[in-house]
């Protein structure tokens, strides 16, 4: 290929691109038989339910096991509080199991629809393993304090994926396969691609090489990849042009085939940047999705 002198010196380079998701299970909402009332969130101008547990209004649910329990809790802070810390106690069948101990600060992207003089916290999350069997759970505020939460079960099948825009990118390509339309955003050298997601989750990152008449059909291109302006992460990619994808506008250029790497999204907002650093190719087109499940994460 030419055009790969320089890329020895790259700090970082990963040869295999097909990797396995790091998530398992769609989720769904389990509302709960008991709590201390219901409140609404509005986070990125989005309404949302959550319910009330402190330390003598518990709030508890039955789930049937085995599956797993995702529990997201916002902490109640009073105006003027830069932060604080609370433990959240958790019973199973009326035995206390376990005690999650949190911090958190003031979201700058939540508040109360209707609740003045206080901030709902950053999000912190709780999972729970549940065995063989129908358990009823109970949570409780173990010092005085007022919690909010949503509460999810795993479905326990592979997850559907959603796909999902990037925040920054310099054009679009329309690609054809069969009787679909894909969009696809163009990463080049002069321009990056910007993607900002909130975790936990996986991204699945599908890449194609686009091919002009110049080029031979077996190429590499190099992908690299960095997290909130971390190191670089680089991903060699080895390339063929597809026979059965198109680009709709451009009869000059052929889409290649289909390679794909997955990037494990940890807790919270994060920013990956996408940058083309080495091939022969003017251009790769990319497409992100994540578990549909996941587009209900909150920062």
């Amino acid at each position: 290929m030419e055009g790969t002198r320089g890329t020895a010196a790259l700090a970082i380079l990963v040869c295999a691109i097909v990797a396995s998701p790091t998530r398992a299970a769609d989720w769904r909402s389990i509302v709960p038989t008991v709590s201390g009332g219901a409140v609404e969130i509005v986070v990125d101008s989005k309404e949302l339910t959550y319910h009330t547990f402190d330390w003598k209004a518990p709030l508890r649910f039955s789930v049937e096991g085995p599956t797993r329990v995702k529990i997201l809790t916002r902490l109640r802070i009073p105006a003027g509080s830069d932060g604080e810390s609370y433990t959240v106690g958790v019973a199973c069948d009326g035995i206390e199991t376990m005690m999650e101990e949190l911090s958190t600060a003031p979201s700058d992207r939540a508040r109360y629809l209707t609740l003045s003089g206080c901030r709902p916290g950053t999000i912190r999350r709780i999972y729970i393993d549940v065995p063989t069997g129908r358990h009823g759970y109970e949570l409780r505020a173990v010092r005085p304090a007022v919690v909010e939460a949503r509460v999810f079960e795993a479905t326990g099948r592979k997850p559907r994926l959603a796909s999902i825009a990037p925040r920054e990118y310099g054009s679009v390509e329309t690609l054809c396969y069969l009787d679909k339309e894909l969009t696809y955003y163009v990463l080049t050298k002069e321009a990056p691609v910007v993607l900002e997601i909130i975790g936990p989750t996986s991204v699945k990152v599908n890449t194609r090489l686009l091919y002009d008449d110049t080029m031979s059909n077996s190429q590499t291109y190099v992908v690299g990849v960095r997290a909130d302006g971390g190191p670089e992460r680089l991903y060699k990619i080895e390339a063929v042009r597809s026979e059965i994808v198109v680009c709709r506008d451009r009869r000059n250029v052929v889409p290649g085939a289909l390679r794909h790497f997955t990037l494990a999204v940890g807790d919270g907002m994060h920013s990956y940047e996408f940058r083309l650093v080495d091939t022969v190719a003017s251009a790769v087109a990319l497409k992100f999705y994540i578990p549909r499940g996941d587009l209900a994460n909150e920062p």
